[in-house]
């Protein structure tokens, strides 16, 4: 019914509009455009502040809230099956606090963030945006936020290191009885979507530790969603250390009494409980939440090899384990005069925190660089058999031998440009700033850079040009 106002509109569609606000700024801007809208907020606000919170958080915000509301815990002694119906995941309207919004948004930012690395992870390779449909997005985003109270409840900042070691085993049981019972009052369907998520963050934390640390992954995951996708972003574990893990928790060698078997302890309990086969090994993170897994069985574009998800495109390639020095040509990674002038032009790919041990690399470059780096080397591409015309294109796929490959073609070619083009600014006599020329290469080595004597020699790096393709054999 339209309303005794100016608005030509009816309240019901003014109803509407407000319920299609992408977040809550704009909801209450909409609300401030005249009294009309403000009217029919007030006879509707907590129905339409759900379907804001719906439109920010998605499907998953019963979940969402309740991992807001849930209260506070109280200690091993606590009862386990009241914890686990406590708070129950609330599907009607209700009113949301100032704050309860504030934190929606930031947790629904972590769990959208998560779902990106799962979808290019798992679904496709080639879009770092999340391509999951409507139904395995809501299948995601459910079991990570259950995920995320899981591990808010049973967090790994709780206790410091000698606070754990003084729980006896009583009470450490106990806590093991309340995470079950946390988890075994999900339909089995549902928990096995959990699971999965499980899997998938896992392998995003086993990532980030060497092999001889793997005790420490069941720590790092009472760091939930929000540590997953920093270890992600920062490829180390530094950042869960400093804000997210009690002290001294990753300082011991043997497996942490508190954390160990974190998640696998609690599965193997229901699915004895239930009388369950548990999932394989082998079932990969993307069994049970996605419907379709889209160019899995993809080759490589080159050498025809399989790797389905693991070939790097333009999408994921700021993942490749790859140290830029190493993809100088031949002898050029010894020679003393060009490993300088490289690593400036190449300093802003840099990012060596101290635990970056992702996929082995213990110095790992910027994550954010990497990617365009790459993608300004295939601009170059001037060596024979690495044109477009031969499928060379950034648009493909590749596996790691071939674009190694690539990158050692081309390195070289795209520093030498950019040794030449680069300008430095100084002060002249009149204290104006301007353009020194670039560097004006010597004389061309006869053997380029397949040079020894590049190796070993001062006088011979610096006289002559080793960014060059060789004219004679080695020397």
């Amino acid at each position: 019914m339209r309303a005794l106002s100016a608005l030509p509109l009816d309240d019901d569609i003014v109803d509407r509009v407000m319920t299609f606000c992408p977040s809550f700024s704009c909801l209450q801007a909409t609300i401030l455009v005249s009294k009309a809208f403000y009217r029919v907020f007030q006879t509707h606000p907590k129905a339409i502040t759900r379907a804001v919170a719906y439109n920010i958080v998605g499907p998953g915000l019963p979940q969402a809230l309740r991992v807001l509301r849930y209260p506070p815990y109280n200690g091993p002694d606590a009862d386990a099956i009241e914890m686990a119906e406590a708070c129950r995941e609330e599907h009607g309207a209700s009113v949301i606090t100032a704050e309860e919004k504030q934190k929606l948004r930031e947790n629904a930012e972590i769990v959208g963030k998560l779902e990106d690395i799962y979808s290019l992870t798992t679904k496709d390779r080639t879009s770092k945006r999340s391509v999951l449909t409507s139904e395995e997005s809501w299948r995601f985003r459910r079991a990570a936020y259950r995920i995320m109270l899981y591990c808010s409840v049973f967090p790994g900042n709780r206790y410091e290191f000698d606070e754990i070691e003084a729980l006896d085993d009583q009470q450490i049981e106990k806590i093991r009885g309340q995470r079950t019972a946390m988890l075994n009052r999900y339909q089995t369907d549902e928990l096995l979507e959990l699971f999965s998520v499980v899997k998938f963050i896992q392998g995003i934390l086993s990532s980030v530790v060497d092999d001889d640390q793997s005790n420490m992954v069941d720590i790092l995951l009472s760091t939930g969603p929000e540590g997953a996708v920093l270890a992600w972003e920062e490829r180390s574990y530094d950042a869960l250390e400093m804000d997210l893990l009690g002290d001294g928790l990753l300082h011991d060698d043997e497996d942490n009494k508190l954390f160990a078997g974190y998640f696998t302890l609690t599965f193997e309990n229901i699915w004895t409980r239930r009388n369950l086969k548990p999932p394989k090994e082998e079932d990969p993170a993307s069994k049970w939440v996605l419907d379709e897994v889209i160019g899995a069985n993809d080759t490589c574009s080159q050498c025809a090899a399989p790797g389905g998800l693991q070939l790097l495109t333009s999408a994921n390639w700021d993942r490749f384990p790859v140290s830029p020095t190493a993809c100088l040509k031949n002898k050029l990674k010894s020679n003393a005069s060009i490993i300088g002038p490289f690593a400036q032009a190449t300093a802003h790919l840099a990012n060596l925190p101290s635990h970056s041990l992702f996929l082995g690399i213990h110095n790992a470059v910027n994550q954010a660089a990497l990617g365009a780096w790459i993608t300004e080397i295939f601009d170059v591409r001037r060596a024979p058999g690495f044109e477009v015309a031969d499928g060379w294109d950034v648009g493909a796929s590749y596996c790691a031998a071939c674009l190694s490959r690539f990158l050692e073609e081309h390195v070289w070619v795209w520093f030498l440009e950019e040794r030449v083009k680069s300008t430095c600014l100084c002060v002249s006599a009149s204290m104006l700033t301007v353009p020194a020329a670039g560097w004006v290469p010597p004389e061309d080595c006869w053997y380029g850079y397949n040079c020894n004597t590049q190796t070993h020699k001062a006088a011979h790096q610096t006289g002559k040009n080793h960014l060059c393709v060789p004219t004679r054999g080695s020397a």
